[in-house]
């Protein structure tokens, strides 16, 4: 299964284990693909908390939304992520790192 990069205007479609094609994944803050990768947390974090809460912060810093600075400060804890995202195709534990949050 795929899906289409969640990336703006991007029309790559990535396994449904990954989060966004490579190219975007680039384009995310090294602490906001931190704090993904921590709250993947080896396929245990996923689908937690934290883990959407990242996932969605990975997702608006691609598409360039309006991210509080108290979320790149500190990923894990940020106000943006107190409301989780809806469950979407890549909150599972699929695949391991290199796979479901590039």
């Amino acid at each position: 299964m795929t899906h289409q990069c969640p990336g703006p205007s991007c029309e790559v479609q990535v396994a449904s284990s990954m989060l966004m094609c490579p190219g975007c994944w680039r384009q995310v803050p090294n602490p906001i693909q931190a704090a993904v990768w921590r709250a993947w947390n080896r396929g245990a974090g996923a689908g937690t908390t934290a883990h959407r809460a990242a996932i969605r912060l990975a997702v608006a810093a691609v598409r360039r939304e309006v991210i509080p600075a108290s979320s790149l400060k500190n990923p894990a804890r940020g106000p943006a992520l107190e409301s989780a995202p809806q469950a979407g195709p890549f909150s599972s534990p699929q695949r391991g790192p290199g796979g479901p949050h590039r």
